[in-house]
């Protein structure tokens, strides 16, 4: 059998020839959208993405009037209607990108960032997309957690999503009622220890443990007329 009719089989030799034509592909399917975005734009809404995005009735009635009546026309050159409206989208999405990315996106990536209405965020997404080498999955949910106020990974050694950090708590301040009764609870605790106290031959402390205990009481002594003034100067609000 002649060699040339052996049937040829994509293997390793090939690999990097493969890739660079699906790149290739990739790369005139997008500049074809976007010239094609271009054009619509200029034709029906007068190069303004403002005439497009209002919908200015006259001016929209004649683009769908072009895309019903050029229906078979436009889908032989893979241009539905729906694709026709992302190409405007993406021509105009394709100018406020970074210029150092732009050619490292695909079509389907410039269309997805053009959900991204604001510019600082559009850009961050982009860059990271192209870092982190992002298909259009997992940049669609990066561009739906930052649009929810979630934080997304921009590490490219680690891609992907994660939660927001979690936000420090406010220090919560103590319930007036909560904080009497822990008062109350203190004192009758107090009364048990003065209890267990008289039980103790107060002759067998060593000097150091007698100079902690009187230096214990003079602390709580002190807090107790501080607690009792600040009681005294507090407004009366009524009895519960």
């Amino acid at each position: 059998m002649n060699d040339l009719a052996q049937p040829v089989t994509a293997t390793d030799e090939f690999s990097d020839l493969l890739a660079d034509l699906r790149q290739l592909s990739k790369g005139m399917l997008l500049a074809f959208r976007l010239a094609v975005g271009q054009r619509l734009l200029d034709r029906f809404f007068a190069g303004q993405i403002s005439a497009y995005r209002d919908r200015n009735p006259e001016k929209d009635a004649a683009f769908a009037r072009f895309t019903q009546t050029c229906r078979q026309e436009l889908a032989d050159l893979g241009l539905s209607p729906s694709v026709a409206r992302q190409c405007i989208v993406a021509h105009v999405t394709w100018q406020l990108l970074p210029p150092s990315v732009r050619d490292q996106l695909l079509l389907s990536h410039v269309v997805e960032l053009g959900r991204v209405g604001d510019p600082t965020a559009r850009a961050r997404l982009a860059m990271d997309t192209t870092l982190n080498r992002w298909n259009v999955e997992q940049l669609k949910d990066a561009i739906d957690r930052d649009a929810a106020g979630q934080y997304y990974d921009t590490d490219p050694t680690t891609p992907g999503t994660q939660p927001p950090p979690a936000k420090p708590e406010a220090a919560r301040l103590p319930q007036p009622g909560r904080l009497v009764t822990q008062l109350h609870k203190a004192a009758a605790d107090l009364g048990e220890w003065q209890t267990a106290w008289r039980s103790v031959d107060a002759s067998k402390l060593r000097g150091g443990q007698k100079v902690k205990l009187a230096g214990a009481l003079q602390a709580l002594k002190a807090k107790v007329a501080e607690l009792e003034a600040e009681l005294a100067e507090a407004p009366d609000v009524g009895e519960e």
